[in-house]
């Protein structure tokens, strides 16, 4: 009978062996080799059926796994509960399964997670700015070159998704106990060179976040040193992932200052002003110039930081304007697309509405860039591509909702400017300038 339980104690610890991420993953999108990428291709379909092994394995001994062993079975399992190369949409929902069969506010299961297998990885590679002891802001920090040496976690790579769940499953009143397991890595990703590992390590800080006490951030000095890494990833420019890394890292910019300062306050007006212009218009708007995803990303995200900043806006509205409004105006030298002008005009909404008063000065500028763009949008007809048909009509809505904005923060538009272009041309403004209402799908 030993013999029995020993081997089926094995079985359980092949299967949980067999899901081990391997570590040419994390050079999978950059590989050429043949043969490896075929290996992985194997591994990734045959990862499904052995998951499911371990599912029949799990029933038969569910309650009478110890501890350590539902810890295994979480670091194995929770590799697939995100995103990755490894992972298939097969093989994520039946890692959800597994997955939700333990109690996820079990502090003593997670904490056996990330002290046993997560910190394990990373410790080889401290986090020069954090107390590995206590995941407070360190008083000396190590050596930067010793800290990018070797970097043995990035053999792991099921390990970022691990961390993720783990951070998603704390409690806020538990984060005080767990803080020196979940800061260390936590912080390696966000400030690691590559932006492939950024990406994960914001998503794992605004996961935080939205638990964390706020309290606990500023009295550890984590508050500034997250603040200083989230605006570091604005200089991670001219890669394939800079348009995703802007997207994460501008909200959770946003989460984090509301999250630590007063309502109000000087500090929350200082540190908003930097995200905004050191980060989005001193960065990635000036040296981003040629890359129009960059861009679109930035505009896409700037209505959080307009509402956020409220008013105080209105000090970037001579570097904003002109930016908004450059991608409406049709030229041999601008190639903007659709939805570039989509995201710039949007935007362009959010500004006009929080910057009201001071939008007498910009109507001339915000004006020429929507009747150029409605002019070559009426002219260039309709389109045989659907997608391209809706986008345009799309765009044609939101422009006559602009001008709608700005007929409310500068009423006298209506009789002056909107009266000119109306009578000028009829055929051409009526419908972008007269009574403002959607299109129909006719246009």
């Amino acid at each position: 009978m030993a013999q029995a339980t020993t081997a089926h104690a094995n079985g359980f610890e092949d299967t949980l062996k067999e899901l081990e991420v391997p570590a040419e993953f994390a050079e999978y999108e950059t590989t050429e080799n043949a043969d490896v990428i075929v290996r992985l291709e194997e591994w990734r379909r045959k990862a499904y059926v052995v998951l499911d092994e371990l599912r029949t394995q799990l029933a038969a001994k569910q309650d009478t796994l110890t501890l350590e062993e539902r810890a295994d079975v979480i670091s194995t399992a929770a590799q697939f509960d995100g995103e990755g190369f490894w992972v298939l949409d097969t093989t994520t929902e039946l890692a959800r399964e597994i997955l939700n069969t333990y109690n996820i506010s079990d502090i003593i299961l997670v904490e056996r997670v990330l002290s046993h297998h997560i910190k394990p990885i990373f410790q080889k590679n401290p986090h020069p700015d954090v107390n590995p002891e206590t995941g407070r802001k360190s008083t000396r920090s190590a050596a930067q070159l010793d800290y990018y040496e070797g970097q043995e976690w990035k053999r792991y790579p099921g390990i970022l998704n691990v961390l993720s769940w783990c951070v998603r499953h704390i409690e806020g009143t538990n984060y005080e106990r767990l803080w020196h397991l979940v800061i260390p890595p936590a912080m390696t990703l966000l400030d690691d060179y590559e932006a492939r590992y950024k990406i994960p390590g914001v998503r794992v800080i605004s996961e935080m976040l939205d638990r964390v006490p706020p309290e606990l951030l500023r009295r550890t000095g984590i508050d500034g040193l997250i603040l200083a890494s989230l605006q570091g990833c604005f200089t991670s420019l001219r890669k394939p992932e800079t348009p995703t890394l802007l997207r994460l890292t501008i909200p959770t910019c946003v989460k984090l200052v509301e999250a630590t300062t007063a309502p109000k306050s000087a500090q929350r007006f200082e540190q908003l002003c930097a995200v905004l212009g050191d980060g989005i218009i001193g960065s990635v708007w000036f040296y981003s110039t040629s890359e129009p995803e960059s861009l679109a990303a930035t505009l896409d995200m700037l209505p959080t930081v307009v509402r956020a900043l409220g008013l105080g806006v209105a000090r970037y509205l001579k570097a904003m304007i002109p930016q908004l409004t450059y991608p409406l105006v049709t030229a041999p030298d601008n190639t903007t697309s659709t939805s570039v002008q989509l995201a710039s005009a949007k935007a362009l909404r959010v500004v006009i509405a929080v910057c009201a008063p001071r939008m007498q000065r910009w109507k001339g500028d915000i004006l020429n860039g929507v009747c150029r763009c409605w002019v070559t949008l009426v002219e260039s007809g309709a389109s045989d591509n659907l997608p391209a048909q809706k986008e345009k009509l799309e765009l044609r809505n939101i422009l006559r909702e602009v001008c709608q904005d700005l007929a409310h923060a500068c009423p006298s538009v209506v009789q002056d400017e909107f009266t000119r272009l109306s009578t000028a041309k009829p055929s051409l403004f009526s419908a972008l300038v007269g009574p403002l209402g959607k299109e129909s799908e006719d246009g």
